[in-house]
């Protein structure tokens, strides 16, 4: 297929389930939207991946109706297409050019049918579901999909083409939840978003660039990586510390949060608290700034410590605490030990030592509890402090 005055052209094609890794990369995403891996991780899209695997089972166990799988890929650079008059074509590409624009959780779907390395949630296999369901799978990876070739061979695909695809295949196909996406028109948040100058104040004010800077570009921190927290974090962050930890369960990017007073955030912001947050925050990073570099598997870069710090900063305020107050309490948190070893998290009702007794983990039922149960810990050592 190609449109009218445009070069760029689509091949639409089927194919066994199992051949579709020989032919593209099926295990990654464009790198310019890596974030889109951990904004994907949530309980909706587990449901969605699960239903389509349920539905592709039921297909080929019951013999049942059903329309072809449809996979869109994209294909950067110029490949080499030669059409034909008899509707026969050859397209001829590097695989590993290659990416997924459309269908993604379809595709993240078949990487777990056949316990392939994906993107999204885990797709190994373990021995028990390998053996139980060793036919089934067999007879799954012989089921066809529709696989939809985009590409360009005379001007070709750049990366921004590929993102554009990718957000053009959001619209048509809205079923992949992506719950911190600021814009519902396109999937690339941009810095407009309501919080972006109080996030940037933060950074900016506690230095935070000097401990290792902020990335704009994932939902959390990698060990792997110098980054101290993200965007989304300290935007978590940020909206526990003036409204508390219901507001911070459910807020998105997108929009201003109202308080119960009728008051937003920001205008909160702007009428001073940020100071309130700058000054507990920079009390906070001082005493951990050789531990942002020496020991990066700690729980000071847990997303949910700093969400806690948030709820603890909304506390402080709530019980009239003055910014050099504020600054303090910082400092006392800061001065704890954050090493997952560490024996003083025997006291906190979140954790408890796992099964070799070596390291403490998280013991709550859910990130919210885990999240509610460190803000108190840490309420409970301020209140010993002071």
């Amino acid at each position: 297929m190609s449109s009218r005055d445009r070069s760029l052209k689509t091949l639409i094609t089927t194919m066994p389930i199992v051949e579709i890794s020989a032919y593209f990369s099926i295990d990654r995403l464009l790198p310019e939207l890596k974030w889109v891996a951990d904004a994907a991780v949530n309980a909706t899209n587990v449901e969605k991946v699960q239903a389509i695997q349920t539905d592709l089972e039921r297909l080929v166990s019951n013999d049942s109706i059903s329309a072809p799988l449809i996979l869109t890929f994209a294909v950067m650079g110029k490949p080499n297409f030669k059409g034909s008059s008899n509707l026969t074509s050859s397209l001829r590409y590097d695989s590993s050019d290659t990416y997924i624009v459309g269908n993604v959780l379809g595709a993240v779907a078949i990487c777990k049918i056949l316990g392939l390395k994906t993107f999204l949630f885990s797709s190994r296999l373990s021995v028990k579901d390998a053996n139980s369901k060793s036919e089934l799978r067999q007879r799954l990876a012989m089921e066809s999909v529709e696989i939809r070739v985009v590409f360009d061979d005379q001007r070709g695909l750049s990366s921004a083409d590929v993102i554009e695809l990718f957000k053009q295949s959001r619209t048509f196909d809205s079923s992949m939840s992506l719950p911190h996406i600021a814009d519902s028109q396109g999937v690339i948040s941009d810095k407009s978003y309501p919080l972006s100058p109080f996030i940037e104040e933060l950074i900016s004010r506690t230095d935070m660039e000097l401990y290792g800077g902020v990335n704009f570009d994932a939902k959390h921190v990698k060990v792997s990586e110098r980054y101290i927290a993200t965007e989304y974090v300290l935007f978590k962050m940020i909206v526990g510390a003036v409204a508390g930890v219901r507001k911070q369960e459910y807020s998105k990017m997108s929009k201003d949060v109202t308080l119960n007073s009728g008051e937003s955030i920001s205008s909160v912001l702007s009428g001073g608290y940020i100071d309130f947050v700058v000054a507990f925050t920079k009390g906070w990073l001082e005493p951990l700034r050789r531990d942002f570099v020496g020991n990066r598997s700690g729980y000071h870069l847990s997303p949910q410590v700093w969400q806690a710090l948030g709820l603890t900063i909304h506390q402080l305020v709530s019980d009239g605490a003055s910014i050099e107050e504020l600054n303090i309490a910082g400092k006392v948190l800061g001065q704890l030990n954050y090493s997952k070893n560490a024996k003083h998290w025997s006291n906190c009702s979140v954790m408890e030592l796992d099964s070799k007794g070596r390291i403490y983990k998280n013991a709550a039922s859910s990130t919210r509890q885990f999240r509610v149960g460190l803000f108190e810990y840490f309420e409970n050592l301020l209140k010993t402090a002071f």
